[in-house]
């Protein structure tokens, strides 16, 4: 479902003044109609409209639109192959690592663990509907058609932009950081001690230059990065391989031990971080841009769901059986040592992809214009590494906070969004029946209203369409209240030390 069920509009005042009445039924000879807005019709601010209609079949000027506005994008138009990278990598990170030492009842921890990998694919649904309903290409032109929606609004819309980039900012910048400290965690206990300095500076800075080729790539396109991507999944594919033959072996599985995790990165809300994704209307956009106009049909399948699906199951198979591993801090030597390397190359290979996609800090325009030196990026990059090297004890209420940060945007955002856009702002289409008084020839009734076999058909379409409303809309509701604000209070109570 892409849109909203159609709303029933009974006279020509409510049509005229733009706005719906509730559902109560439907009409079986109504006629679905698009209604436009003088005030939506074209974005503020230069916004480009997206339409998302079509799976595959794009006009030659809304590519053209398209591509324009993700060329700039450090999520170009990329492959199926290499969405499907994206879409899967997320999956092969901190969080299944921490899987074989969550310390968990079984019949706990397998139904935590299910559920948050369908509350994963429910939610990338979410976003996937969104994007094709307000026909936006990104998370802040989403964020701004549901809160600051038409003219006349540019300083909320500008607000918003600024409070929607700070929070993508921060959230990836504290999960990098976190990524290269946990990975010096991991190397730390296997480094030569015999320098007079502390290790772990020298270890962070010996990692930091190692990955800085690749974090210098401009775009997620770059071969150098999709390479490193690649290698960070065989990495855990190596790991998790290593990993099995342990626990089939009944060798003891080696613990993820770091002194910079807060006490949320324990059993349950280490599952809900395992299927955390940050980048899921981006990469649907980046597919979309690679449909050519003149090939609107191309080889390659470029169907999003089909991709999302595929991920989350790779990524539910590779991870799923972590859960069933007993872990223990004593394993032999030798393996504890190859597992460590493996965790720490699957979350290093990880930090390019997200320090590129980090939006840039708002420099003023003479220092922009006047070089074409990354400065930005730059300053991002050692800001990594500065909160990668902090004292433990602000190490571990920094993961807390990048826990609930990627919570929130998960499981929470898409769901306060699909409700604020389909409760409580007015439809994009209306349904207007043929007895209500039309204000233009374009709506006259359809020469098909009187013939029962198709009324008959457009009622069971349409019952169809509000089952499957209430489902979404149930969904949604326990995705915010349930599952987002009772994590959110548990989470919490967890930190000050209620429970």
């Amino acid at each position: 479902m892409n849109s909203p069920s159609p709303r029933s509009s009974t006279s020509s005042d409510s049509f005229a003044s733009g706005r719906a009445s509730p559902i109560n039924g439907f009409d079986s000879s109504a006629a679905l109609i698009i209604v436009p807005d003088s005030e939506d019709s074209e974005s503020p601010n230069g916004g480009v409209s997206f339409d998302f209609s079509s799976e595959d079949d794009d006009t030659e000027d809304e590519s053209d639109l398209q591509l324009e506005r993700i060329r700039d994008s450090p999520i170009p138009p990329l492959s199926s192959i290499s969405v499907f990278l994206y879409l899967l990598a997320p999956f092969t990170k901190l969080g299944a690592l921490l899987a074989p030492s969550a310390d968990l009842p079984l019949n706990v921890a397998l139904p935590a663990f299910v559920l948050f990998a369908v509350l994963s694919a429910f939610t990338r649904q979410l976003w996937y509907m969104l994007a094709r309903y307000v026909r936006r290409a990104d998370l802040e032109e989403i964020v701004l058609e549901t809160f600051a929606r038409g003219r006349g609004k540019e300083t909320r819309r500008a607000f918003l932009r600024q409070l929607v980039r700070f929070f993508t900012g921060l959230l990836r910048v504290l999960v990098a950081a976190l990524y290269l400290r946990f990975s010096v965690d991991l190397l730390l206990p296997y480094s030569p001690d015999v320098l007079a300095i502390p290790a772990r500076p020298i270890t962070t800075l010996i990692l930091a230059a190692f990955i800085a080729p690749l974090v210098a790539a401009r775009t997620l396109g770059s071969r150098a990065v999709i390479y490193a991507s690649w290698a960070s999944i065989a990495a855990y594919a190596v790991w998790f391989s290593c990993t099995a033959y342990m626990h089939a072996k009944h060798i003891l599985v080696p613990v993820a031990e770091s002194s910079s995790l807060g006490t949320l990165w324990h059993g349950i809300p280490a599952f809900s971080f395992t299927f955390a994704t940050m980048s899921t209307v981006p990469l649907y956009a980046s597919l979309k841009g690679t449909v050519s106009p003149l090939h609107p049909k191309p080889r390659r399948s470029q169907s999003f769901k089909l991709l999302s699906a595929l991920s989350i199951a790779i990524g539910v198979a590779g991870t799923l059986p972590l859960v069933f591993f007993e872990a223990s801090p004593k394993p032999p030597v030798c393996l504890k040592t190859t597992v460590a390397v493996l965790s720490a190359a699957s979350l290093l290979l990880s930090v390019p992809s997200l320090v590129i996609t980090t939006p840039q800090l708002p420099l003023p325009l003479s220092i922009r214009r006047a070089t074409n030196f990354p400065l930005s990026k730059v300053l991002v990059y050692i800001l990594i590494i500065i909160l990668s090297v902090l004292p433990a004890s602000i190490t571990r209420v920094g993961s807390d906070l990048v826990l609930l940060l990627a919570f929130a945007s998960t499981y929470m955002v898409p769901a306060l969004l699909h409700i604020i856009t389909h409760n409580f702002r007015r439809p994009l289409s209306i349904v207007i029946p043929p007895t209500t008084p039309t204000m233009s020839s374009e709506l006259s009734p359809s020469d098909s209203a009187n013939d029962e076999l198709l009324q008959r058909k457009e009622h069971m379409l349409q019952r169809r369409r509000l089952g499957r409303r209430l489902v979404w809309d149930i969904g949604v509701w326990v995705l915010l209240v349930p599952v987002g604000g009772g994590g959110l209070v548990w989470a919490v109570g967890r930190m000050t030390d209620k429970w």
